[in-house]
């Protein structure tokens, strides 16, 4: 049975709190394929449909306000409409959309990244972090002339094939049938990683330095330093992608935190203050492979062809430069941290009292919410175990979506970005709803026995 089909209280809730909602998923049906546009929005028996935000709420269809933390996918530090930004934008909307070519703003905004982020000597500006992980890839296997990337399993890096390989089934994905020729996929294992590094074929290896999928996999300091030594030892060049945590953990990201430097690094989210965007940054002779390229060691040549029409559009380096230039000393990722920590502790408390095994965890700035974390004697961090956990009761976390829009909030089924915006008084009205929505699943099917319940 569906999760809906368990739970047909918290579904008839749902659709009642969400009429609006609900006649717009007719027109979606009709003419969205998939019925959205991201994946991760779909939701049983039909996705919130949003007409405006700001600050660190937003509004549906039918005006019902809902705290937020899905904050733009994490872009959204400063919260939604921050005042520099919308001032900075509405002052390029008069000077022009799309210039195609250079300009000003595209140079100051590439400075900032080079200021902020210890390794980017050089930026490439792309259309998103996707865009950026596929060309850092291509920028490996040119400045090598290896054919082969290594990443690591549950770490993710867009939707291009072979960010992808190895997670779904390529013949039914549509991905190429000999993507997992080019890509090995490990887990964060050095000694297995140092053997397959040894064969002298990868060009580059990709990770998330802040912990795959989102931080759910945790941070590891110590396999960074690894993986640098055994990187450098091999040729093979080491890409950070810190599209979620670029700017957020620390205005350098956490090659700042770790004093671990890439060769390369793969930036979009917060970058672009709400926008659409994304750049790779490199060492300056990595970097070189773009316009007349570079030759390589054994006398051949390396040179990446690489376009976009959007690159470094001017509106989304304007509110680029605004975001970052508040970014810059670290106070505002500091603060977003401090109330991650105040909200996870607030729910942890309300589902004791409620006698649910959920706990929250935060990461910096990210929380992730975990059934059967209790019972798993799982604390204070997230682990390894939590991934798998969150497999398992993803049925309940859909149901516990549900809830949570029936009393006000709305983030990922199993994880969400704190932002500035969220003051005392919006945690512990987050914390209320949190209460609320343990009480209407009490008496849910899905919340009994080991699957939540913590009595």
């Amino acid at each position: 049975m569906s999760t809906i089909e368990h739970s047909s209280a918290i579904a008839h809730r749902y659709r009642e709190a969400l009429a609006g909602s609900s006649r717009q998923h007719a027109r979606a049906v009709d003419v969205l394929a998939g019925a959205a546009a991201h994946d991760s929005w779909a939701l049983q028996p039909f996705a919130p449909v949003w007409r405006r935000a700001e600050g660190g709420y937003k509004w549906d269809i039918d005006g019902r306000r809902y705290i937020d933390y899905w904050m733009g996918h994490g872009a959204l530090l400063l919260g939604h409409s921050p005042h520099a930004v919308l001032c900075a934008v509405r002052e390029q909307l008069d000077n022009g959309l799309h210039f195609g070519g250079l300009h000003p703003l595209m140079l100051e905004w590439a400075e900032w990244v080079a200021r902020l982020v210890p390794s980017a000597q050089r930026v490439r500006f792309t259309n998103s972090g996707t865009e950026a992980t596929l060309l850092a890839l291509r920028v490996a296997r040119a400045y090598t002339g290896r054919p082969v990337v290594l990443r690591i399993d549950g770490h993710y890096h867009g939707w291009h094939d072979e960010a992808l390989a190895g997670t779904i089934d390529a013949r039914s994905g549509g991905l190429r049938a000999d993507v997992l020729d080019a890509v090995a996929v490990f887990g964060l294992d050095l000694e297995a990683i140092e053997a397959r590094l040894m064969e002298d074929d990868v060009a580059g290896l990709i990770i998330e330095p802040g912990g795959g999928s989102c931080g759910m996999l945790p941070y590891d300091l110590a396999a960074l330093h690894a993986l640098r030594r055994l990187t450098q030892r091999h040729g093979t060049l080491l890409i950070f992608d810190e599209v979620v945590s670029g700017f957020r953990y620390a205005p350098g990201g956490v090659q700042a935190l770790s004093g671990v430097l890439p060769d390369v690094t793969v930036l979009a989210k917060i970058l672009c203050g709400g926008f659409a965007g994304g750049a790779l940054a490199g060492s300056a002779q990595v970097m070189n492979v773009f316009g007349d390229g570079m030759a390589r060691g054994d006398g051949s040549a390396a040179r990446v062809l690489h376009a976009g029409t959007f690159n470094s559009n001017p509106v989304a380096a304007v509110a680029g430069i605004a975001t970052l230039s508040q970014l810059h000393d670290g106070s505002q990722q500091a603060l977003a941290a401090r109330q991650a920590q105040s909200l996870a502790q607030g729910v942890n408390a309300a589902a004791a009292r409620a006698g649910m095994d959920v706990r929250m965890f935060a990461l910096s700035s990210l929380i992730h919410v975990v059934i059967g974390a209790v019972a798993a004697r799982i604390t204070p961090q997230p682990s390894p175990e939590c991934f798998m956990l969150v497999r398992r009761y993803l049925p309940q976390l859909r149901c516990l979506r549900l809830a949570l829009l029936c009393s006000g909030v709305d983030m990922h089924v199993s994880h969400g970005w704190v932002s500035t915006v969220h003051s005392d008084a919006v945690i512990a009205e987050t914390v209320d709803a949190f209460a609320r929505a343990f009480d209407l699943l009490q008496d849910d099917p899905l919340f009994s026995g080991d699957a939540g319940d913590a009595r």
